[in-house]
């Protein structure tokens, strides 16, 4: 009962708290909707033997397609993945702030209040987890909003030419349950196990330096394709369905999975020692 409590007084302080950055996603989603819509359209013509229509994946496909493993023997450029990195960019900052900016006069009689330290601590990764599905909620409801909008079929089935034409990507034929994977699942486990990792960091370094690191961890992860470089699960173009010893799904869910406990346990034994009053 008294984490419920806690949770709640969380969701509602730390929500509010970001309302406007998530009322900001919305926005960056939809222009990142239409700018895929408006490829697609000036190049119709191109598609008008295809019997495939475009669907709701191909976007989403668009949003998580990351960058393909960089090969700087080939001679070209490196581009970052603009569209990818933001989002789990704003993922990571929205859940910067709250948990240990919480530790102020009223945070700390919570706490005293509680007196459980580990239940404060299990709430702030509880807000984590809620924040980063949130976050990625408003993603895929303004993907099904534009769809619906503008007619777009509303299934787990693609158009591989749309793949292939634009977005450069040859995949495998997938399975929904794959789908599934490739463009939810990965996704949001992995931007909770980053959230994790870095709240975790918080106990030693600043915000800003927590948030510093991640974002270097997501900029190698477009340069690099490695599990050390979480992201790397993420990215569609990295999986298994898109390259030669890409990277597999049964992989990323076990890795994030363990970091995403790894980092609660760790969590729980260092709050128990941790100077609050410091903190806050």
């Amino acid at each position: 009962m008294k984490f419920c409590k806690m949770l709640r007084y969380d969701l509602k302080n730390g929500i509010r708290q970001k309302f406007w950055i998530y009322c900001l996603f919305f926005v960056i989603c939809f222009l990142f909707a239409g700018n895929f819509y408006a490829v697609y359209m000036r190049r119709i013509d191109e598609f008008l033997n295809e019997t495939a229509s475009l669907t709701i994946t191909n976007f989403l496909f668009y949003l998580f397609q990351g960058k393909e493993a960089f090969s700087p023997e080939l001679g070209n450029a490196f581009v970052f993945p603009v569209v990818w990195l933001l989002i789990f960019l704003l993922s990571a900052y929205v859940t910067l702030d709250y948990p240990f900016q919480n530790l102020n006069e009223q945070g700390i009689q919570v706490i005293t209040r509680m007196q459980n330290r580990k239940l404060w601590w299990l709430s702030k990764c509880a807000w984590v987890g809620c924040c980063t599905i949130l976050h990625f909620a408003i993603c895929y409801l303004t993907a099904l909003l534009f769809c619906l909008v503008f007619g777009i079929d509303i299934s787990f089935q693609y158009a591989e030419y749309v793949n292939v034409d634009i977005l450069d990507m040859e995949l495998e034929q997938c399975t929904k349950a794959q789908v599934i994977m490739l463009v939810i699942l990965l996704p949001v486990i992995t931007s909770i196990a980053i959230n994790i990792f870095q709240l975790c960091m918080g106990f030693f370094f600043q915000r800003i330096y927590c948030f510093l690191f991640i974002s270097l961890v997501l900029f190698a992860s477009t340069y690099f394709q490695t599990p050390v470089a979480i992201g790397n699960f993420a990215m569609v173009k990295r999986s298994i369905y898109c390259v030669e010893n890409g990277m597999r799904l049964t992989d990323g869910l076990f890795i994030t999975s363990a970091i995403i406990v790894t980092g609660i346990l760790f969590g729980c034994m260092m709050i128990k020692h941790f100077d609050i009053l410091k903190k806050s």
